[in-house]
């Protein structure tokens, strides 16, 4: 009597080998999962630039457009979207909070007088909801809410 037991064939992996892939690519996707935090902040933080240097763009544009007797003399504050529209003050989607604050006063290096066709202006813009929000002088040892630009506009006419 013949016995019909087929050889078994080497064809597959065996247990350590598949053992060891999976813990290759559980470590290749928890160093990736470990990235992905610091990749969402910086978006973030590109995305915020963006959007101040749109707003900042719009104000400069706007106020380099009008005439000198209508640009701002005293503390005045706008309101942006997120996509950097300006909105009302009670607006659902309000997302940042402006202030431009002029100075009267302008002089430049080595000159021996102030111009008088010339304002500069400082401008706050915080990423805030909130329509009150205080645009209050910081300490030195704490961190910003808000970011400050300062813009000199001179005209001629």
């Amino acid at each position: 009597m013949k016995l019909l037991i087929k050889p078994r064939s080497q064809a597959g992996f065996s247990l350590v080998e598949v053992t060891l892939a999976v813990a290759i690519a559980a470590l290749a996707i928890i160093t990736l999962l470990g990235l992905l935090p610091q990749g969402l902040d910086m978006a973030r933080k590109t995305s915020m630039m963006i959007n101040d240097s749109n707003i900042l763009e719009q104000i400069t544009h706007d106020m380099e457009n009008a005439s000198f007797d209508l640009l701002p003399t005293a503390t005045t504050k706008k309101y942006y979207n997120d996509q950097g529209r300006e909105v009302a003050q009670d607006a659902t989607d309000l997302a940042y909070v402006v202030e431009i604050e002029p100075q009267q006063v302008v002089a430049l290096p080595k000159a021996e007088k102030t111009q008088p066709y010339m304002r500069r202006m400082v401008i706050k813009i915080a990423a805030t909801s909130s329509p009150s929000f205080v645009f209050a002088p910081l300490n030195s040892n704490t961190t910003s809410p808000y970011v400050t630009f300062n813009q000199l506009i001179a005209k001629t006419r």
